[in-house]
């Protein structure tokens, strides 16, 4: 019961890590474009996506595209898990299931970031994204290692 508790538990982590990521995305997203106009909505991404683009001479509207499937990615990473979260109640095997597909939709989302990292040379966020996705994958792998 206790591991069950623990497994239910990660979901939720990583429920609120993509909702959360999500949210700051879209709040610095419309930080950028004037839209939003507050202290606490930083725009770190998008001016760095803007940057990162530089060395391949990319069109004007490609940061732009990018942005929107990197938001498009992370929303579809957060309502997975949020399905999966609702789930929870229920028997082991629908909330598993709920879960093994929120895992691998945010694990395959991390997988084109790392190649994303690469293709723009920002080796040290490679490193930051591969600790954050090999931390998912190592919680995806507990709720098969783990007994109930």
């Amino acid at each position: 019961m206790e591991n069950t508790f623990f497994k239910k538990s990660l979901i939720v982590f990583w429920t609120l890590f993509w909702t959360i990521t999500l949210w700051t995305d879209i709040v610095g997203g419309l930080s950028h474009f004037g839209i939003l106009v507050k202290s606490w909505a930083p725009d770190p991404n998008y001016p760095f996506l803007v940057q990162s683009l530089r060395m391949y001479n990319v069109p004007e509207w490609m940061p732009f595209f990018l942005f929107m499937l990197i938001l498009a990615g992370s929303a579809l990473s957060s309502f997975s898990f949020i399905w999966a979260c609702f789930a929870l109640k229920k028997e082991k095997h629908i909330w598993m299931a709920r879960a093994r597909v929120a895992f691998i939709i945010s694990i395959i989302f991390w997988l084109t970031f790392f190649i994303a990292d690469l293709l723009v040379m920002k080796f040290d966020l490679v490193e930051n994204h591969m600790v954050q996705g090999g931390f998912e994958l190592l919680c995806f792998f507990a709720l098969y290692v783990l007994p109930d």
